[in-house]
């Protein structure tokens, strides 16, 4: 049974290949858009739904005609966690968030109990050893621009305020943690999740069309977004030291670190 197992599941990452040296980022995104569009009619009420309780939280939190009104100590928690103060993207993200990935990770901990629901985390530093040691030091490289991206984008998302004082604060930031779960969880997955596909679709239509050579892996995918993870992550002792900008002016460094860091080791492979 274990030959039986192991010879599906190499039949199956063969199919996956194939398909995916014919398929492009661009078609494999129209694939998802007309999924999506052919199950709008069945999920329409659940959507009219989920959209009708995000804008009742940003209603009654947001607007101080109502919000004056709610005692601090349920009003503050609350706009924390609903990302009810963040701008538009990032207050999208999260709903979308979470009533994609929460609601499937809620069913989950249901059926399964929490310890196996969070198998996912606890399997992700095992397979990020693996990833950071098989790229040796390609990785310092990919961890520097994925940590910078990160930075920037949780600094940029603790930013917004209608206040001009109340920028960059901790009020916001919950979105940043939001995201920085469910990449961790999605990464723990497994090399099968749209993450990784998303990865070598982009990476092989980018060399095709530079006309050079691919050597992108599911291994680079573990290192860029997990760094960028930590980037998330790492904006918030900024926000507490009262970085105003903390998380761009180090992201960037990081961004451009990366970047050198990156050209140096291909400079001397190609003199090697």
């Amino acid at each position: 049974m274990p030959g039986k197992a192991a010879e599906k599941l190499r039949l199956e990452d063969q199919a996956v290949e194939t398909r995916e040296k014919k398929e492009t980022l661009l078609t494999w995104l129209y694939g998802l858009f007309v999924a999506g569009i052919k199950n709008t009619p069945n999920a329409a009420k659940t959507m009219l739904l989920q959209i009708g309780i995000a804008v009742l939280f940003q209603l009654v939190f947001w607007w101080e005609g109502i919000a004056r009104f709610i005692p601090s100590f349920i009003k503050g928690p609350v706009i924390f966690l609903t990302a009810t103060y963040n701008n538009v993207i990032p207050k999208t993200l999260y709903w979308v968030i979470v009533f994609t990935f929460g609601k499937r990770l809620v069913s989950k901990i249901k059926a399964q109990g929490f310890s196996r629901a969070m198998q996912p985390i606890k399997a992700l530093p095992g397979e990020l050893r693996k990833a950071y040691g098989y790229l040796g030091d390609k990785a310092l490289s990919l961890l520097f621009i994925g940590g910078g991206v990160g930075l920037a984008i949780a600094n940029n998302f603790a930013s917004y305020s209608r206040f001009g004082g109340a920028r960059n604060k901790m009020d916001k930031y919950f979105v940043a943690l939001v995201i920085s779960f469910t990449v961790s969880y999605l990464l723990g997955e497994g090399k099968k999740h749209w993450l990784f596909t998303f990865g070598r679709l982009a990476s092989s239509d980018i060399s095709r069309l530079l006309k050079l050579q691919n050597g992108y892996t599911d291994n680079h995918t573990y290192v860029i977004m997990s760094s960028f993870v930590l980037g998330l992550l790492a904006d918030a002792p900024l926000i507490l030291l009262g970085m105003k900008y903390g998380g761009y002016i180090l992201g960037g460094v990081l961004f451009a670190a990366g970047i050198v860091l990156g050209r140096l080791r291909a400079g001397k492979a190609a003199k090697a």
